[in-house]
């Protein structure tokens, strides 16, 4: 059954069912707006069906980038629609993939994002998703600024644009689990993810030693490679590991050729 359209208008009760930030979505254009809301209303239900049990997870740790210079250069109004926009992009992606196993958690952390997944794969199709959203967001910016009324000089609008660009650091780490109170995650792993998120200076999706080591079976089967990136000291290790970023695996195969025709007599 069709919502009705004024369903999507109502931005403040949406934000509130949906436990976002106040203003999350009142500037994001309307066509932009409904897939984004269905999307997280999708992740809420999957959410609400879900037993929170302590176990064995992939913890994901999602960083916007730049974002302390860009609140310098243009104010926190202009930063706040930035964070906001991240972390809609980061619930709406989860509600956009078919979810193999289930994400345990979601949560938003200032201009973090924090989300606890069972499978690898989901892990990886999230962080390809939301890639690809916060690429698509960046380019409603310059109407965003239009719809806010937003003063600014034509001539300066590209450079405008690029320091906007939502680009997002990610992490994912591998290890126990617990809940205080159902929802909130409990537990060293989460803590270490926070610790080494620096270590990651790129935007492919980086990984700790644990999950290299438990993913690198599957690496074949969905097309997939580790490229190091540094040894980091990891809270509890007692002593220097490697991380590494994950990478679609380039084809190796050449070419062919093809061979000259034969003239016709």
């Amino acid at each position: 059954m069709l919502k009705d359209p004024s369903f999507y208008d109502d931005v403040e009760a949406l934000e509130r069912y949906l436990n976002l930030p106040k203003g999350s979505l009142r500037n994001i254009p309307i066509y932009a707006r409904v897939p984004a809301v269905d999307a997280i209303i999708k992740v809420k239900k999957m959410e609400e069906t879900s037993l929170f049990r302590p176990g064995l997870y992939y913890i994901v740790l999602a960083d916007l980038c730049a974002n302390t210079a860009f609140n310098a250069k243009y104010g926190d109004a202009e930063g706040d629609v930035r964070t906001e926009w991240f972390q809609t992009a980061a619930i709406e992606s989860i509600g956009e993939i078919t979810v193999q196993n289930y994400v345990a958690f979601s949560k938003t952390i200032g201009d973090a994002a924090l989300l606890i997944f069972s499978s690898f794969k989901d892990v990886y199709e999230w962080s390809e998703k939301f890639s690809a959203n916060l690429e698509a967001m960046t380019g409603e910016y310059p109407e965003n600024l239009e719809i806010r009324r937003v003063d600014y000089d034509e001539s300066e609008l590209d450079q405008r644009l690029e320091d906007f660009k939502l680009r997002a650091r990610r992490l994912v780490h591998l290890g126990e689990v617990s809940y205080k109170e159902h929802l909130d995650p409990l537990s060293l792993a989460v803590s270490q993810t926070f610790k080494i998120e620096k270590s990651f200076s790129e935007t492919e999706l980086g990984c700790t030693q644990a999950v290299a080591d438990a993913i690198r079976p599957k690496l074949g089967e969905l097309g997939l490679t580790l490229r190091e990136n540094k040894k980091v000291n990891i809270p509890g290790f007692g002593g220097e590991v490697m991380t590494y970023y994950v990478a679609k695996r380039k084809s190796s195969k050449a070419p062919r050729k093809s061979k000259p025709r034969k003239k016709r007599a």
